[in-house]
């Protein structure tokens, strides 16, 4: 009987995701649309089956997902076309594992799925990927032992990306305001309306740093009590400038039908995403700084390959939750879900330097 079943197989991430699966002792099943491309895919990474699903047919993934323990699910953008497996999952009696990094995704997760979870003892685990495994697991290290500390995270990330991110970064991400955590309370902040110079590591150095709305936002909170939580981007002062003018016309506009459309024309025309070559030549740090009562602690996460690391992590975690299950249901933060060790040692067995830096 499979443990596993990922829905999204054929897409980008679903590709690397079974990739990663197949270099597990797991057996899992791919699920899609297309019948030939699914064939392509097992065959490829020897996965035991692949069943057909689509987005909107609950009862067919409820169905695919009978003998299994575990989904993944990679197809977005998740605030369009998530639903379907957030739902089928509950209705199977499955954990559930997503790639999205939409915080008004995790929100409705939340919302309309959480207690139900809860109460069935499932864990629905969103953004099991880049960018917010690294950073909960930053963040995680960072805090640990503090007291409500004030936490401050800032990414420097590749200006690479794949088709499927792309979608979602113009239909749901760039023009929403940032979550940050003030006085313990949550509360929101306009995309490049703060900037602060970050101490980034080495080879990095000090780096200028805007607002900006990273799903951790919503996540963190959720197992971590904090004081305070600010999320910042790396940019050029170039940037910096052009972003913040044009934010406010930005956010106008790509809530319009007119310029989604266009958007979509033009990705349906480029690559489903980079090769290996750029993956892996795009590198990316996040730093967690932490503070509380005069204690200091910053922890730098730094590695390449985004999407290699988001299959890995989603991978990594529908194992463990296979294999030892969760002793409490409900929607959980990374770290919450898999555990803090099992996260740390993944991401340094795929070649992630991590840091520490504390003052003597």
């Amino acid at each position: 009987m499979p443990d596993v079943l990922l829905f999204g197989a054929t897409g980008y991430t679903g590709a690397l995701t079974a990739e990663a699966l197949s270099r597990r002792d797991i057996d899992f099943v791919v699920a899609g649309r297309d019948p030939a491309k699914l064939e392509a895919v097992a065959a490829r990474t020897g996965a035991s089956d692949a069943r057909r699903a689509e987005v909107g047919d609950i009862d067919g993934l409820v169905q695919a997902l009978s003998d299994v323990k575990v989904m993944i699910t990679t197809v977005g953008p998740f605030e369009q076309l998530g639903d379907t497996a957030a739902e089928a999952a509950l209705r199977a009696g499955v954990h559930y594992l997503d790639s999205t990094g939409e915080t008004a995704f995790i929100d409705h997760l939340v919302e309309r799925y959480g207690a139900r979870a809860e109460d069935a003892g499932i864990v629905m685990a969103p953004a099991m990927g880049f960018d917010e495994v690294p950073a909960d697991v930053a963040s995680s290290l960072a805090v640990e032992g503090l007291e409500r500390p004030d936490l401050v995270l800032t990414y420097a990330v590749p200006r690479t990306a794949s088709t499927g991110t792309l979608r979602t970064l113009t239909a749901n991400i760039a023009s929403r305001d940032a979550r940050w955590v003030s006085d313990g309370r949550p509360t929101t902040v306009a995309s490049a309306s703060r900037k602060r110079w970050a101490p980034m590591p080495d080879p990095l150095g000090p780096k200028l740093s805007i607002a900006f709305p990273f799903a951790i936002g919503a996540l963190a909170p959720m197992h971590l009590d904090l004081k305070s939580l600010e999320l910042y981007g790396t940019v050029s002062r170039v940037e910096a400038g052009a972003i913040r003018a044009s934010m406010p016309i930005v956010k106008r506009v790509l809530k319009t039908r007119v310029a989604q459309g266009a958007i979509g024309v033009v990705l349906d025309r480029l690559p489903d995403g980079p090769g290996e070559a750029i993956r892996r030549a795009g590198r990316w740090t996040i730093l967690a700084e932490a503070r509380s009562e005069g204690t200091v602690r910053s922890v730098a996460l730094s590695g390449v390959d985004i999407y290699g690391l988001t299959g890995e992590t989603l991978a990594a975690g529908a194992l463990k939750l296979a294999r030892e299950g969760h002793a409490n249901g409900g929607v959980m933060a990374p770290v919450a879900a898999i555990g803090l060790d099992t996260l740390h040692k993944e991401l340094i067995a795929i070649g992630v330097d991590i840091q520490t830096y504390e003052p003597a």
